[in-house]
């Protein structure tokens, strides 16, 4: 300002006035243009200079490590964008560099160091990331200290155990994190649910490279199953809730056994909501000296329990179809199971009733009762059964399941050639595996059920056949939303003890139709008559493979092999091999998928159709 105002004054007292006015407008207009037009031609610049393309290579570190880093980096994310500055660039390394570092400490490199080259004599520009990560830290201790009551050494060692991480491992964050975990969990199934974390210290020894942990938790009292308390009951007896209890008061609570109660409670299908909590608040609970017994209140909300359902379906061999089903699901007030299932349908109508009371005489056994009257009407035989069965089903452990059972029956079956009327008694023996994730749409799992039936027949006079059935399924999803699905079959039947045409019709084997051999009629795969009519036989082998592929949320098409054969032997023969193929096609639903399949037989014989049509709710197996 001074050197303005010298300036000012000696102008002033050369020029003059007027002289000095003039020099300080054209001053005045000059530094307006420049303030105008400097942004201007500093954005033009910027819009003329070119983007920095680069290239990033991260070094100094095994295969592994560099995808992870890679997946973290600025650099790598933004290359799409290059930047228009190399300040721009360094500001991208830096950041870089930073969470390079950062994500190193965490997996046990915590004397790392990290520097960075550019080179810019090429084109694109060549940057490297050089690490050093120096030693691997390991774990030299962990401590577990408590709050409050202090477990004994025996639970200090299994949660030791539970915990998965040891001196010597990795000291890697995650892993320091998640044996916290673990211990959190492990605490509620070993009589501490009131247990909280408290604090987790760290403590890094660079001399050794080694870090000693420390977990600290508030361990509550130790506490005992007490009375279990039920809230919002109104048909279901509460004694037969009190059965299904995993536990036995004064036993030490396990965060287990509740979550075991509270899956029996919601796949009964009886409640809509099922909380379980201790009756008293929590906070107050901690306050107590243990070990305490406090009671369990189980707030429950009923559903209904009577269900209607209509389903339908067509084939091109089989025609129209319908089933009419009302079902109730606590007759009795303890989870007994009644269901009556009318189908009509061009070649069969039936009227079913299913009766099952669970955990009959010992947990997870079930008492099994049907009757039922049956009506075929094929092209291989017409027949009318009634028949009863009672059985037992025990469930061994989450997949198996095991039944034995008795069966009494009379069936008059009528064939071109005579008409025949049976009394069969059997004894039906099954053992099935299901990991399916879906009844009616798996797309992961395998479900196996292998059937073993001895039959006992009188028919001018008594004989005897072993009926034996196996068939399994599997399927696997080829990627993790579950679009993928491929799905495979097998299915084989023998019968032994009597020869075909002793057997009754509706108990031999067929093969062919829409859950069978897709592209033949309904029990069309097999022998035949001299009309053209399915004989049956013995013996059957069935497989079938599909990919179920989602091209929507809600529309799916499904390409598909069947092959299938019926022989007059016990035993497979694949000699006389029928295969079909086609493609499907499906609308999924919040329930379950509708079926359209279209398939044609590749070995077609005189008189089969070149196009089949099948429909129905639910994948074809």
């Amino acid at each position: 300002m001074i050197p303005f105002l010298i300036c000012k004054q000696l102008i002033a007292s050369i020029f003059g006035q007027s002289l000095l006015r003039a020099q300080l407008m054209a001053l005045a207009a000059l530094m307006a243009i420049l303030a105008f037009a400097g942004p201007l031609w500093a954005q033009e610049a910027l819009k003329e200079s070119p983007a920095i393309s680069y290239q990033l290579s991260i070094e100094g570190v095994e295969t592994g490590l560099k995808n992870q880093l890679t997946g973290l980096s600025v650099l790598n994310r933004e290359k799409g964008a290059p930047p228009r500055s190399y300040g721009a660039l360094r500001t991208r390394i830096e950041r870089d560099m930073k969470s390079f570092q950062k994500a190193l400490r965490s997996w046990g490199y915590y004397n790392a160091t990290l520097a960075d080259q550019i080179d810019s004599s090429q084109s694109p520009v060549k940057i490297a990331i050089i690490i050093f990560p120096g030693p691997l830290y390991k774990i030299s201790d962990i401590s577990l200290n408590f709050i409050g009551a202090t477990p004994d050494e025996s639970l200090k060692q299994k949660l030791f155990a539970e915990m998965s991480l040891k001196p010597g491992d990795p000291a890697r964050a995650a892993a320091i994190v998640n044996g916290e975990d673990h211990i959190a969990k492990a605490l509620p199934m070993n009589g501490h649910p009131l247990a909280q974390k408290a604090t987790r210290r760290v403590v890094i020894d660079h001399a050794s490279t080694s870090a000693a942990i420390t977990y600290r938790f508030e361990s509550g009292p130790e506490v005992h199953y007490g009375s279990v308390l039920y809230e919002g009951l109104t048909s279901v007896d509460e004694e037969y809730l009190d059965r299904l209890v995993p536990w036995k008061p004064g036993e030490p609570y396990d965060q287990a056994s509740i979550n075991r109660f509270r899956q029996a409670l919601v796949s009964s299908r009886l409640f809509g909501s099922v909380r379980i909590n201790f009756k008293d608040p929590a906070k107050d609970l901690r306050q107590q000296e243990g070990p305490i017994s406090p009671p369990l209140e189980i707030n429950l909300v009923e559903t209904n329990h009577r269900t209607l359902a209509i389903g339908a379906g067509f084939t091109t061999t089989e025609g129209f179809g319908g089933d009419l089903s009302w079902e109730h699901r606590n007759l009795f007030g303890s989870q007994e199971r009644l269901t009556l299932n009318a189908r009509i349908a061009e070649i069969e109508q039936s009227l079913i009733a299913d009766f099952q009371k669970p955990h009959f005489l010992r947990h997870d056994q079930y008492l099994t009762a049907r009757l039922g009257a049956i009506r075929e009407d094929t092209d291989a035989f017409d027949s009318l059964e009634l028949n009863a069965r009672l059985g037992l089903d025990r469930a061994i452990g989450r997949y198996w399941r095991l039944g034995v059972g008795t069966e009494i029956g009379f069936t008059d079956v009528e064939e071109i050639d005579s008409r025949r009327t049976f009394l069969l008694t059997s004894l039906p023996l099954t053992a099935s595996f299901d990991q399916r994730d879906s009844i009616l749409d798996a797309t992961q799992g395998v479900h196996a059920r292998l059937a073993i039936a001895p039959h006992l027949a009188e028919q001018d006079g008594l004989f005897s056949f072993y009926k034996m059935e196996f068939d399994v399924s599997s399927y696997l999803a080829l990627d993790q939303q579950k679009n993928y699905i491929l799905a495979g079959r097998l299915a084989l039947g023998s019968i032994v003890g009597a020869e075909t045409d002793r057997l009754p019709a509706n108990r031999r084997f067929f093969a062919g139709g829409g859950g069978s051999v897709r592209g033949f009629g309904f029990q069309d795969v097999g022998p035949l008559n001299v009309e053209g009519d399915p004989l049956g036989g013995r013996s059957k082998f069935e497989a079938s493979v599909e990919a179920r592929v989602k091209i929507s949320k809600n529309i799916g098409i499904v390409p598909f092999v069947d092959v299938g054969e019926v022989t007059t032997s016990t035993t497979p023969q694949f000699e006389d091999l029928r295969w079909g193929a086609g493609i499907g096609f499906r609308y999924h639903t919040s329930f379950a998928p509708v079926r359209i399949d279209l398939a044609t037989p590749i070995n077609r014989r005189p008189g089969d159709n070149r196009i089949q049509l099948y429909i129905s709710l639910g994948q074809s197996f």
